[in-house]
């Protein structure tokens, strides 16, 4: 295990209050923490007393962990962001957010369903009917393909907790579209009071919905570009639709407005065009997340192309930092750009890596009938292979 110090004492919330319901029949204590088989099978819903979840063995040797000093196996991904100088891993955002809870409150993540309206390219089949579609169609493998999958005919399962739910998010799938998300979103109404959070691609809000609710509702858009490359990199995206809807909720008071932004070689030179359309309004939160695939990170990109997307980027980080930004976002949203301009400038090009970039994209564009040239000509160059 590696060391690593901060003034937080490796506390985390979630281990301490966090539920997640993962799609495939499995508990976690959030969404970025890291499981393998033995885990999904020993964890499984129907094993699991939700009651004394915190107090499982598992959960309190990765307190015990922490405490040390020590990163769990699990909480790689917060190892990481953390080690970049970042302030928005999902432990020191569950800090933030959690922090007053007390031992008896929960936080629940999960995911009712995963019918969706869009196939992101960076997307897992998992979350997204559609992905799961053209995966089957590609004969590209589905590491969940052979984990049974939840069918949640109610949520009585929940009755145990549901009087100590303080706060809810809910993925899909798209939530707005999925009939088992907005059944569960009823339920959640009727049934508790707490506050929700969903992710939503953007294409469909239901106001009326969310409004009988009558709380505190936050919506996270999944944001990776804007106009055509949008419309690539999170296929199905109409962006005059999404840009719309989103104006429109910034302007509705008991909804509150997030944006999530997941990094990859398919937006490393587009998505200082979002951040510039945020940078007058910024909304409460802007994330930056980073697919898990090593093919999606920046050791595919040709060293012939990195000037161009660094000289971007770094436009980007200026323009950051002179905006009229809180200073705890705007250090989160510098430190995520500098850390891809970092790795851009010293990460090694991988030929192999990239070579399974190149033949994911072109799999994905045969099924999908898209080209990738056709909505991303200015990168171009990553669809070839560099002679080293």
């Amino acid at each position: 295990m590696i060391l690593y110090y901060n003034k937080y004492c490796m506390e985390c919330k979630f281990l301490q209050n966090g539920v997640a319901i993962q799609y495939h029949n499995f508990v976690k204590p959030c969404c970025t923490w890291r499981v393998d088989d033995r885990w999904i099978q020993k964890h499984n819903i129907n094993k699991i007393n939700l009651v004394n979840w915190h107090k499982h063995p598992d959960l309190m040797q990765a307190k015990e962990q922490l405490k040390s000093d020590i990163w769990p196996k699990g909480c790689i991904d917060c190892e990481k962001t953390e080690r970049q100088g970042r302030q928005d891993s999902i432990r020191l955002n569950g800090i933030s957010a959690y922090g007053h809870y007390d031992e008896k409150d929960i936080t629940l993540e999960i995911r009712p369903g995963n019918v969706c309206n869009f196939a992101c390219q960076t997307c897992w089949p998992f979350a997204s009917t559609r992905v799961e579609t053209y995966y089957k169609k590609a004969n590209l493998p589905n590491i969940f393909a052979d984990i049974p999958q939840n069918n949640f005919i109610n949520y009585e399962f929940l009755n145990s907790i549901a009087d100590r739910l303080r706060s809810i998010i809910v993925l899909g799938g798209e939530p707005f579209y999925d009939p088992k998300c907005l059944g569960f979103l009823h339920w959640a109404k009727d049934n508790t009071s707490a506050e929700l959070l969903a992710f939503t691609n953007g294409s469909i809000v239901d106001l009326d919905l969310i409004g009988s609710i009558n709380r505190k509702f936050t919506l996270v858009f999944s944001l990776d570009a804007v106009g055509v490359p949008a419309e690539y990199i999170r296929f199905g995206t109409k962006w005059e639709t999404v840009w719309n809807n989103y104006q429109k909720v910034k302007t509705v008071p008991y909804i509150i407005v997030r944006v999530n932004i997941t990094t990859s070689p398919y937006n490393y030179l587009y998505f200082p065009d979002l951040l510039d359309l945020l940078i007058d309004d910024w909304p409460e939160v802007v994330s930056f997340g980073r697919p898990t695939e090593k093919f999606f990170n920046e050791k595919v990109v040709p060293m012939s192309l990195r000037p161009k997307i660094i000289d971007r980027l770094e436009g980007s980080i200026e323009k950051l930092k002179q905006a009229n930004i809180e200073a705890g976002q705007k250090s989160n949203a510098v430190n995520a750009v500098q850390s891809i301009v970092e790795n851009l400038k010293s990460t090694p090009y991988d030929r192999e890596l990239h070579q399974q970039f190149i033949d994911f994209v072109r799999k994905m564009d045969d099924v999908k009938n898209i080209n990738f040239v056709d909505y991303c000509a200015e990168i171009s160059e990553l669809l070839t292979v560099e002679i080293s």
